[in-house]
């Protein structure tokens, strides 16, 4: 027997149910942070991780932790619907936990291409009921992306750039194969001058003298942290010499979030005349 809910039912429960309180939604990975501002759900947010830095609206969420040792029961005490984090995020015995409590846990892969990039954001509206959002978002940052790759395609030969990671003056890491780092390189049609090296590796004095960059990127994890005195070597290079050098963010740098475009953008505007066109032509 099929049961149906009379008019007078339905005209009680309906409002109930559209009333719902929104999902409490906490979000590990500053990348997948910045989407969720980017799509205008930021009021869901009830904790984020330390790496979620932008928007600076962040700053006034409460913090759960860092996202490779997020805290069972630091997250579990913001009462989450929805824990949303990439696969960086550890440890797994605690995201076990959190599921096994109640909170829906969703891991997306980490984002080190434009395509990946744009498909974490479609995935991210869908957890959030936001599809629509999601897909006007990523036809905006694909035609923004298509411009770069435009000029970065258009260039005559591959510029080779020397691509490092300051987390201080004396933790300066050279990026070198399979990173997020060299992956940017690779959506500007740039080659990785660190040769050979896989992940990042302590900076070898020998190795920065050695590369002979076309040009030169440093993402810091907090601004103002490399000292480019305290590195001489990297001084004397032509490309640093000659302006074609680059020191920013490294979550805007290496995060594939919403503002991959101005990465994409800030990095192939510092390679050299003759190996780039204007990244704003059409």
């Amino acid at each position: 027997m099929m049961f149906r809910l009379g008019p007078f039912v339905l005209a009680v429960l309906l409002p109930a149910l559209v009333q719902a309180d929104p999902l409490r939604v906490i979000t590990a990975d500053g990348a997948i942070t910045e989407i969720v501002y980017q799509l205008g759900m930021e009021a869901r947010l009830v904790a984020v991780d330390t790496t979620s830095g932008y928007p600076p609206a962040t700053q006034s969420l409460p913090k759960i932790g860092y996202l490779r040792a997020l805290p069972f029961e630091g997250v579990l005490a913001m009462k989450p619907d929805l824990l949303i984090t990439s696969e960086q995020a550890a440890p797994k015995k605690n995201l076990d936990r959190l599921a096994r409590a109640g909170v829906m846990v969703e891991t997306l892969p980490s984002a080190w291409s434009p395509e990946a990039a744009l498909a974490r954001i479609r995935s991210v509206g869908d957890l959030l009921g936001e599809p629509g959002r999601a897909a006007s978002l990523v036809t905006a940052l694909e035609t923004e992306i298509r411009r770069v790759q435009r000029s970065a395609s258009a260039r005559e030969r591959r510029p080779k750039v020397l691509f490092m990671l300051a987390a201080g003056n004396h933790s300066v890491m050279l990026a070198g194969e399979g990173t997020a780092a060299s992956a940017l390189l690779e959506a500007v049609n740039a080659d990785n001058a660190v040769s050979g090296v896989m992940g990042y590796k302590p900076a070898n004095r020998e190795a920065i003298l050695a590369s002979q960059p076309d040009a030169i990127v440093i993402a810091e994890s907090t601004p103002g942290q490399f000292d480019i005195d305290s590195w001489p070597e990297l001084a004397r290079l032509q490309a640093w010499q000659a302006g074609h050098r680059l020191v920013a963010d490294s979550m805007l740098l290496l995060g594939f979030g919403p503002r991959l475009p101005q990465a994409m953008a800030a990095v192939n505007r510092v390679m050299p005349s003759d190996a780039r066109v204007a990244d704003h032509d059409s």
